[in-house]
């Protein structure tokens, strides 16, 4: 007899909790997730353009702010993303604070070769500029305190 483990159940189980954010604009800085209750592990974190970004000046950084008043910590550089097509996708370096890395339709370091222990905050999107587009955010946790969660803003 076969112990097949489903779909979801094996992804929580071998790659950590998914979290999907709906897709919302880019023109403006804006929480995209929320982590309560202790320290989480961030195994993997991507975004998607579900909407073209206008041609412009547009540059994206993704920061922890945490909770405790401290100041923003960057979990990656800024990437410029003026004029980035439908299908380009985001992922963190593998470097700490290290660039954000786009891609057009493949998704490299989807999930962290390092993973990275947040605190209580909020993982944001600080945005330059105020080109029109939508992105897709995707991450993939384990708590590492008990009820420790992420959740999506």
């Amino acid at each position: 007899m076969s112990n097949l483990v489903a779909g979801k159940t094996w992804l929580q189980t071998s790659q950590g909790i998914h979290v999907s954010r709906a897709t919302a604009t880019t023109a403006a800085d804006q929480d995209l997730f929320s982590i309560d209750g202790g320290r989480v592990i961030l195994l993997g974190f991507i975004g998607e353009v579900t909407t073209a970004i206008g041609a412009g000046s547009q540059d994206f950084e993704i920061d922890l702010d945490p909770d405790d008043g401290g100041t923003n910590v960057a979990l990656s550089t800024l990437v410029a993303v003026d004029a980035d097509a439908t299908g380009t996708m985001y992922t963190l370096n593998s470097t700490a604070g290290g660039a954000l890395v786009a891609t057009l339709d493949v998704a490299y370091n989807a999930t962290l070769a390092i993973p990275i222990v947040l605190k209580q905050g909020d993982i944001v999107l600080d945005v330059t500029g105020t080109e029109d587009g939508s992105v897709k955010w995707d991450v993939l946790y384990a708590p590492l305190d008990a009820g420790a969660s992420l959740t999506a803003s």
